[in-house]
């Protein structure tokens, strides 16, 4: 039986349309950085850089009756979202894709989009190094407790920050949170023990921190990592912009010779530290010990 002749070239990519749905739905429920910084659309045809107005902030007056306010200055500085290309290429021959008992496009595209939401979160976890608070937390080698988060976050509410607010850690850096926040100390005096608290008790069942001192907690091992010690951060959303072109996109190509489809996925994004006083910097070893 024979084909068309244009079965397998790219004017066909509709057919791999599980593979870049599947890619889509990964990049986005896998990423975890654009569940907790700005996100910003970048419109098509605006050129690769993104400028954010950022608004200085203004205080209110207290005056009496009959008297009249002063003109505040209000003032904005620009922060600018380079827009860089996140790509996966695959080469996909007929043999593998016709001898495969599963879908090799649709775990494909998983695999893809698993991928480019790694890139993007590493893109703007890199931007943790840029949080320049004065206040910054832990050192070479110490180790991450339940006080450094607590910290952290009175260090942003005498900001005047509300939140929600975040930290993203590194999980070698968990290790030691997790262990303090599940240790049973003895009774002074007493042969008994401390039970663990209510958190400890979920890190015991569920392996997850959650929420301390309202500031939510996320393990990620794309955590930037210098020599032993990770570079974590807990941060308000208003910290860091993440700019996304679009969605993701696929372009096919299919070469008769090799019996083989090319697939490119690509996401455009870029990232920025928006105010980089609103996040702090907690330095802490990034080995299991």
């Amino acid at each position: 039986m024979s084909y068309p002749s244009n079965i397998n070239t790219s004017l066909n990519s509709e057919l791999f349309a599980n593979l870049v749905t599947q890619a889509q739905y990964q990049a986005y429920e896998t990423s975890v950085a654009r569940q907790l910084v700005t996100v910003f659309d970048a419109p098509i045809h605006s050129g690769k850089n993104l400028q954010v107005p950022v608004w200085d902030r203004v205080t209110a007056d207290l005056i009496t009756d009959e008297s009249a306010s002063p003109a505040h200055q209000t003032n904005t500085n620009a922060a600018t979202i380079s827009l860089q290309e996140h790509v996966v290429y695959h080469q996909i021959t007929d043999m593998i894709r016709d001898s495969a008992y599963s879908d090799v496009f649709s775990q494909l595209g998983d695999q893809s989009g698993r991928a480019i939401a790694e890139s993007m979160d590493t893109q703007v976890f890199s931007q943790f190094s840029g949080l320049n608070y004065n206040s910054d937390i832990g050192a070479s080698g110490h180790e991450l407790t339940a006080q450094d988060i607590l910290a952290a976050a009175a260090t942003l509410r005498a900001q005047r920050l509300t939140g929600p607010f975040y930290a993203v850690v590194h999980p070698a850096s968990a290790y030691n949170l997790k262990k303090s926040l599940t240790a049973t100390l003895p009774y002074s005096g007493a042969t008994g023990y401390v039970n663990p608290s209510d958190i400890g008790n979920d890190v015991l069942r569920g392996f997850y921190i959650g929420t301390l001192a309202g500031v939510e907690i996320y393990e990620s091992a794309l955590v930037p990592v210098t020599g032993t010690d990770a570079t974590n951060a807990v941060f308000a959303r208003t910290a860091f912009g993440h700019a996304m072109r679009g969605s993701i996109d696929m372009n096919t190509l299919y070469l008769p010779a090799y019996r083989a489809t090319d697939v490119v996925l690509k996401a455009v994004a870029g990232a920025t530290t928006l105010n980089a006083k609103h996040g702090v910097v907690i330095t802490a070893d990034a080995r299991i010990n």
